[in-house]
Order: C-alpha cells, then sequence, then structure tokens
C-alpha cells in the first residue's frame, strides 16, 4: 500500500516511501491515506475507493491538406503536361496558391478555377479531392 495525500477526492501525491522519511513532518501530515499499489497522481478517491479516470477519447485527426504534388499525382498525364509547363495562367495563380497546405474548402476552389477554364477534367479534380 502506498501513502497518499487526498485532496477534493482526488489524489494530489503519493509518497515514494514512509512520508515521515521523505518529507518535514508539516507536511508528512498530509500523506494521511493509504492507497493501493496502482494508484496513481490524478486518481479519483471516493469514499475509500479508488477511481481510475475515463481514458480520454482519441484526438480527432487534423483536417486534410494539399501540397503541390497531392494535386499533381491525381491529373491525367496530359494535365501534367499543360501543369508543368504553365500552359494557361490560370495554373501559374493555382501554383502560387499552392505554396502552402490548403485545406478542402480552399482546394474546391481552386480545382473549380482549373475546371472552368478547361485545363483539368471534372474527374481530375474528384481524383485529387478524394481520399
Amino acid at each position: 500500500m502506498k501513502h497518499a495525500w487526498i485532496e477534493n477526492d482526488r489524489i494530489r501525491d503519493i509518497a515514494p516511501g514512509d512520508p515521515t522519511q521523505f518529507y518535514h513532518p508539516d507536511v508528512a501530515e498530509f500523506y494521511d491515506t493509504e492507497v493501493p499499489d496502482d494508484a496513481a497522481n490524478g486518481d479519483g478517491w471516493v469514499n475509500g475507493q479508488l477511481v481510475k479516470p475515463e481514458p480520454a477519447p482519441p484526438a480527432p485527426p487534423p483536417p486534410r491538406t494539399w501540397s503541390a504534388s497531392d494535386f499533381r499525382a491525381g491529373l491525367t498525364l496530359a494535365e501534367k503536361v499543360r501543369w508543368d509547363n504553365d500552359a494557361a495562367p490560370e495554373i501559374v495563380t493555382v501554383k502560387t496558391e499552392l505554396s502552402a497546405p490548403r485545406d478542402a474548402e480552399a482546394m474546391t476552389e481552386l480545382l473549380e478555377l482549373l475546371v472552368g477554364a478547361g485545363v483539368i477534367s471534372q474527374a481530375s479534380m474528384n481524383k485529387v479531392l478524394s481520399p
């Protein structure tokens, strides 16, 4: 068994051994509760019972972003030739915009610009946006 300092139904701290051997008597007096060996700082202590906290839910994945290479990977070979050779002013603008990764909303806008200008097909746009 370990000795713990309990505060507001939580284990504030667990002594590394006999509290009187490690702390000044004014501090050691707070380590007045015996807790099971599997107790840890931050666990609950309610009505003399150890209460382990629920694990935090996993953080949601960050939103997907696209880079210029992600963009290019979704193009047909003929579209890649136009892309690589800056065959349209819209391509130059999109490349400038892709100097930093873009989220789905920004990427959709850029793709729609190129589809509307006839630089890429709707199928390529869908391929670039697909997971």
